[in-house]
């Protein structure tokens, strides 16, 4: 052994970043132990240093640590990295708060190594090569890990524990002082983690300031550990305050609590900023609970009555078993990126907002376009866009645009500022009316989060008048375009069960539009579209799309016609928010920066049809109490049809040979399209191109068209 000077115990040690170097090792007879700490845990202080592996005792509080170093599945893989978070210990300076830990695990066969102490009885030998830290930096700590955990397995002797004392030494005298934000955030990767979600990136944001109880599920175990510190590095400063993550028992980040001023600004950097817009948000305080790993040891900690949030992983199928014991909310699959929710109103409630969808579009298709597969951890030509840097900037800005927001809402308006609003209205809301920039964010997501531990703290403990320094709205906000409209309803279209109801949709078709024609005129004319197309035509094209999977449309091709249908308002027909800031009527749409394509105006009538009613199906399917109205009242009118048809032959046999085979057959509706009916394309004050006739109108012509083929087929029935 190398001289080292004299050695310390770990509660002498807690001035510094890295905590200590252990040893996990799995033994015959007892399973996974600790065989080695340095410096020493605090009831051996005073003992000489080890000079061998030996079984060393854990207090009550870290039973579990040599499972969370060694997790199940280890023999899988030739090497492998858990990430796990300890809790305090009582009586322990070092161990006052939350102490983070990154192991390396891997295996060899006993028949390699040049010395076996007495333990060894089986054919493969597994150990774990273990950092405490006393913050989250795992991406300093890995690579150094890796190489040096690999060495002292190539040595084949475990007894030679020199290579440790050495590591721990260099750790400590490398890892001194504040720790930095890249630093910090070295070993995270948004860009893999946004690539594995994509849109649901988001939804796992939303679920959790919802504070739910969250379990990511796969394997390795790496990969499970790094897409969850990957997506709490989104919450802009949460990654230096999780030192109550540990145990839900926790509460420290708390104390010191105070209202914000915005004199703190005068410091002019970054965290003063984020301190000023009360971030972080208080997501691990008391009652939550973040273990990136967790073994079946620890399940009880989620059944606990304290635990009333987390955030957790595991590689065993064994907590599926147990799913309402645990109370899992949503169930996050690593390997095919998927969410499960075990709450139906859940699902429905972090539902993405046409805004929602059109940032988080735009996120995805940069990713998409600097995706390089043999390194996905950097965009092609290692550029600023589509870097984690990038994407961070993106989370963080929309982060801060939502609490803007919030207070904004709260000073103008404080009376109707967390009203709900329908779904219909909110995607059909009318352009002349003053927008409440919450709704952009989902009104009814926005009324849960206010119900959470963190936003009332937020709420308290923040400066009313945040709104003045981050503008707020909604970063994806814009107008409404007919991009825009097919993704809100189309994303809908496969929750209807639409085939079972296509007979009966296609009865009450008519009924349904006259009843529901205010809103659609009004939506037809936020998108400068019209409706003057055939009913035959629309069903045609309609039963076409509905074979396709609404899942295989690429996600270019709808950017594309989202940005080549925006329509923009004349200059003299905006209008100014009253009491808004100048700087928040500034944002502009991220659809009306794309260039004009007016390639979908030059398509056949018949395929502009059946694209539109396929956006506009999901709206009719939340118009379903009007439809079955409509459809007993077509049933009823057709059963008085035959009976006064079969009261009229019984009376008047020989007036039916009267009717000519001409007209017998049905008006036709609406009469064969001509250039008259056609919509012209004009170019209005902002250089775009739209439509010009007024859409309204041709609603009314629909209705008074359908009314007079009525009434023309009733009067040949009645002849």
């Amino acid at each position: 052994m190398t001289e080292q000077g004299p050695r310390r115990s770990l509660d002498q040690n807690k001035d510094a970043q890295i905590a200590a170097v252990l040893v996990v090792g799995f033994h015959h007879a007892y399973g996974p132990i600790l065989e080695f700490c340095y410096p020493p845990l605090p009831q051996r202080q005073g003992q000489d240093p080890q000079t061998t592996l030996e079984k060393i005792e854990l207090p009550e509080e870290w039973s579990f640590l040599p499972f969370l170093a060694l997790p199940d599945g280890a023999h899988q893989k030739d090497e492998d990295f858990s990430y796990f978070h300890l809790p305090p210990v009582a009586g322990w300076e070092v161990a006052e708060t939350t102490l983070f830990g990154i192991s390396c695990n891997r295996q060899i066969a006993s028949n390699d190594l040049l010395v076996k102490s007495s333990d060894v009885t089986r054919s493969i030998v597994q150990k774990a090569v273990v950092v405490l830290a006393r913050q989250p930096i795992f991406g300093p700590i890995r690579q150094k890990l890796a190489v040096i955990t690999a060495a002292w397995f190539n040595e084949k002797d475990f007894t030679k524990l020199d290579i440790l004392y050495n590591f721990y030494d260099n750790l400590n005298s490398t890892h001194i002082g504040p720790i930095d934000d890249p630093t910090l955030y070295m070993g995270t990767s948004l860009r893999e983690l946004c690539q594995k979600f994509r849109s649901k990136t988001l939804t796992l944001i939303k679920l959790l300031l919802l504070e739910k109880r969250i379990l990511f599920y796969g394997y390795p175990v790496e990969q499970l550990c790094t897409f969850q510190y990957s997506l709490i590095s989104l919450i802009p400063g949460l990654l230096r305050t999780l030192q109550d993550s540990g145990d839900p028992s926790l509460d420290t980040s708390t104390e010191h609590l105070e209202v914000t001023e915005a004199k703190i600004l005068s410091n002019g950097n970054k965290a003063s900023l984020l301190k000023y817009m009360g971030l972080p948000l208080h997501l691990f305080g008391k009652g939550s609970f973040f273990q990136p790993y967790l073994p079946l040891q620890q399940i009880d900690m989620l059944s606990d009555k304290d635990t009333h949030s987390y955030l957790v992983g595991t590689t065993n199928q064994l907590f599926f078993h147990q799913k309402t014991e645990i109370n899992i909310d949503v169930l996050v699959h690593v390997e095919n990126g998927t969410l499960e929710f075990f709450d139906p109103q859940l699902a429905s409630l972090v539902t993405h907002t046409t805004a929602d969808r059109r940032w988080m579009d735009k996120l995805t298709k940069v990713i998409n376009a600097t995706w390089d597969p043999t390194d996905p951890t950097r965009p092609i030509q290692n550029t600023y866009l589509g870097s984690d840097d990038y994407l961070r900037a993106r989370f963080e800005e929309y982060i801060m645009s939502l609490l803007s927001s919030v207070k904004y809402a709260q000073a103008f308006d404080p009376k109707n500022a967390f009203k709900s609003e329908s779904t219909l209205d909110e995607i059909m809301r009318d352009e002349e009316k003053e927008k409440n920039y919450l709704l952009d964010y989902g009104m009814n997501w926005v009324n849960a989060w206010r119900k959470t531990n963190n936003y009332q703290l937020w709420d308290e403990f923040t400066d009313h008048e945040i709104y003045e320094i981050v503008e707020p709205g909604h970063p994806g906000q814009g107008n409404m375009s007919l991009g825009d409209l097919q993704n809100s309803l189309s994303n809908r279209i496969r929750d209807m069960r639409i085939r079972q109801n296509l007979s009966p949709l296609r009865q009450s078709l008519t009924k349904a539009v006259s009843t529901g024609g205010s809103n659609i005129s009004r939506a037809v004319s936020s998108g400068g579209i019209r409706l003057m197309r055939g009913v035959d035509a629309l069903w045609t094209e309609f039963e076409k799309g509905m074979q396709e999977d609404p899942e295989h449309i690429p996600s270019d091709s709808v950017s594309e016609r989202s940005a080549s249908t925006t329509t923009s308002i004349p200059d003299d027909q905006k209008k100014g928010r009253q009491g808004y800031p100048p700087a928040a009527q500034s944002r502009k749409s991220p659809a009306s920066e794309s260039s004009s394509d007016m390639s979908p105006f030059l398509e056949s009538t018949s395929q502009q049809a059946g694209r539109l009613f396929t956006n506009m199906s999901s709206f009719l399917s939340r118009k379903q109490k009007e439809i079955s109205k409509a459809m007993e009242e077509s049933m009823a009118q057709a059963e008085k049809r035959r009976e006064a048809r079969s009261e009229a032959t019984s009376a008047q046999p020989h007036n039916s040979a009267i009717v000519s085979n001409e007209s017998r057959v049905p008006a036709t509706y609406p009469p064969p399209q001509t250039n008259a009916h056609k919509p012209s394309i004009k170019t209005n004050r902002s250089g775009q191109q739209g439509i010009s006739s007024s859409p309204s109108s041709s609603v009314d012509s629909l209705s008074q068209k359908n009314e007079a083929s009525d009434v023309q087929n009733n009067s040949v029935r009645n002849d």
